[in-house]
């Protein structure tokens, strides 16, 4: 009876041990999976390097439009990937073995292992960024909060972002003090980081303009010149307040007035303001930048096609035709969001708990109101456009014509098409196409080249790569030895390797691969 209970034991012991090995292993490959797609998904270096252009182009340079396209194609990339191989789904025993690492975590006093938080965290924080680059700062501001006090690792590179991107946010709402705590908790908290480095960054240019504000103040200075250094300085509302004291605006304090109007949301007065700098004619430099503002608000921020055929035609009169082309060409490359699609689609089912339940209803009605200031702030633009009697061009899609009138199209079309230079046509995971002149393999990262402009992409997320005219193009695929082979299309196969749709027995390894070119 003894042997029979020692060897029960010994049995128990003994699966209870392989179950928990077995459970053990199968939740560090998740973490280790999960790990790696929210690396390629979040690509938090980049998003500094974004934030830093995007800060120098706002405290030092805010006329120079290729740099503020290049910031949004590359914003376009980050944290806008399709996130379906990040949704864990944890069995009994992956549950089982998180139990278990987290029992020998808390014994060596350790934070416990949270995947599941972790990718509601990082669904959270899409939500946040795509809010920050479509000017919701308040909105972004109340998410960036809650995560700040969700996110239970004070060293995580998720509470690195949200203190340097919160700190952004009330910046850009005026709130400098507040930013101030949460940029200076960034620098203390993460010191030598890229993310300490553009905290300090954005503070020393904010205590810049503080200084220079201070000093014009006790110098006594005009109205003037206290405008332009509170403009300079990012300090938006002050600005407005000081200009509106003035009886007569010059055009170059009109192009302020509209710029300061732009950043703080007010999109449709700052285009009523660009669009008579654009049709005055004593200075043709304020014309210019006026233009490009246009051409820009009507691509990226506010689109509206009316305002760039306008914009297009002005870009001629003023010898700028450049600037359009190059504006026209960036927008190509920027990535339409994934990220509220996915939060609409998702249902509040029986496997959500009631808080999580909550929250997400919550980030729906928030994406609901911020769609609604979106129509309502349409609706101004195409008020203003109409005003301003510019030539109207349709929003929406025509309606159903004849088989004769089809024809006709298709065959002008076609024409176009052939006529026009071959690129290539890459294919994402989730759908979205983006036409480039290039593709260049860096490590983890696929950058799309289209001419001054790039757009980084996690390699993973590439389909396909096919010739927009295959009669004429044939590309080529590249690796460290040269040219592998040259096709209409490749496509990356199950194992990530490429091969030819006609050729899937000969595959060019998935590390090899270098680049694709015309």
């Amino acid at each position: 009876m003894k042997k029979f209970f020692l060897f029960s034991i010994f049995g128990f012991l003994f699966c209870f041990f392989a179950l928990a090995s077995d459970a053990i292993v199968s939740v560090k490959l998740q973490e280790l999976r999960f790990g790696i797609l929210r690396d390629q998904l979040m690509n938090y270096e980049l998003s500094s390097q974004t934030l830093r252009e995007r800060l120098k182009q706002m405290f030092l340079s805010k006329d120079d439009y290729m740099t503020e396209v290049k910031v949004n194609i590359l914003e376009s990339g980050i944290m806008n990937s399709e996130t379906e191989g990040m949704d864990l789904k944890m069995g009994w025993k992956d549950r089982f073995g998180l139990f278990v690492i987290n029992t020998v975590r808390f014994l060596n006093l350790k934070s416990p292992l949270e995947l599941e938080e972790q990718q509601k965290t990082i669904i959270r924080l899409q939500f946040a960024f795509y809010m920050e680059r479509t000017r919701k700062y308040p909105i972004a501001a109340k998410k960036y909060q809650e995560l700040e006090e969700s996110i239970t690792s004070n060293l995580s590179d998720e509470m690195a972002f949200t203190l340097l991107h919160h700190g952004y946010c009330l910046v850009m709402m005026g709130e400098r003090e507040k930013a101030f705590v949460k940029l200076n908790k960034a620098i203390d908290l993460f010191p030598g980081s890229h993310y300490s480095e553009n905290a300090a960054l954005l503070i020393s240019f904010l205590e810049d303009g503080e200084k220079k504000k201070e000093e014009l103040k006790s110098k006594k200075k005009s109205p003037e010149e206290l405008a332009y250094s509170l403009f300079q300085s990012g300090d938006y509302e002050e600005t407005l307040r000081t200009l509106e004291s003035l009886p007569v605006l010059t055009n170059d304090q009109s192009y302020i007035k509209a710029r300061s109007m732009e950043e703080l949301g007010k999109t449709s007065n700052a285009v009523k303001e660009y669009i008579q700098l654009v049709k005055q004619k004593e200075n043709k430099e304020v014309a210019i930048r006026a233009n490009r503002r246009l051409l820009l608000i009507g691509n990226f921020y506010q689109e509206n096609k009316s305002l760039v055929a306008f914009s297009k035609e002005e870009a001629n009169k003023l010898g700028d035709t450049k600037a359009a082309e190059n504006i026209e060409e960036g927008k190509t490359l920027v990535l339409k969001p994934v990220i509220i699609e996915k939060i609409l689609k998702t249902e509040s089912t029986g496997n959500l708990s009631a808080e999580e339940t909550k929250e997400l209803n919550q980030i729906k009605e928030e994406i609901k109101v911020s769609f609604e200031d979106s129509k309502e702030e349409t609706k101004n633009l195409a008020a203003v456009v109409s005003e301003e009697k510019i030539p109207l061009i349709s929003e929406t899609p025509q309606v159903q014509e004849t088989k004769s009138e089809t024809q006709t199209k298709r065959t002008v079309a076609e024409t176009k098409e052939n006529n026009l230079p071959i690129k290539l046509k890459v294919k994402l995971r989730d759908g979205r196409e983006v036409v480039c002149e290039e593709v260049i393999i860096e490590g983890k990262l696929a950058n799309l080249k289209l001419g001054s402009f790039g757009l980084n992409v996690p390699y993973d997320l590439i389909v396909s790569v096919k010739s927009t005219n295959p009669k004429k193009g044939k590309i080529k695929l590249g690796t460290e030895s040269g040219v592998a082979g040259e096709a209409n299309q490749w496509n990356q196969n199950q194992v990530g390797d490429w091969v030819i749709p006609s050729a899937i027995d000969n595959p060019v390894v998935r590390a090899e691969v270098k680049f694709f070119r015309l």
